[in-house]
């Protein structure tokens, strides 16, 4: 029997200003965002430059106001899928999940609120059966 998974928000977001910068790109949300999620209708995400000792390959920064906030939401770390990432909000309280596509043009990001886990193994399922 499969493992239940929590109830999650999608969100997708696409990418604008595509090549502007080397080492950040800027993501546009395309559908509708729940005012309670800690999330904006634009992201940042940028390359780690090591300065952290968690070391996550990216790190996300909301928009609120014309400004990037800091400090940054989340670092993005790696899974066991390609082009997956996960993250969390306010201290191991939310659960983030990130799939890029193959070209990075698009961002899916499933959202748990209040719900987090180390053991990530049936949440990917949600982006295999995709």
């Amino acid at each position: 029997m499969a493992a239940k998974v929590p109830q999650h928000h999608t969100l997708i977001y696409k990418e604008i200003n595509v090549g502007k910068f080397k080492t950040t790109r800027h993501y546009e949300l395309i559908n509708f965002i729940d005012p309670k999620i800690k999330l904006t209708k634009l992201l940042n995400l940028s390359k780690n430059k090591e300065f952290a000792k968690s070391s996550p390959i990216f790190w996300l920064q909301i928009r609120i106001d014309n400004k990037w906030q800091k400090p940054r939401l989340t670092g993005l770390f790696k899974t066991s899928l390609s082009n997956v990432y996960y993250g969390d909000i306010d201290k191991c309280k939310h659960l983030l999940l990130f799939n890029f596509s193959d070209r990075t043009n698009t961002l899916t990001i499933k959202y748990f609120e209040n719900y987090y886990t180390t053991n990530l193994t049936s949440l990917l399922l949600l982006f295999i059966e995709q």
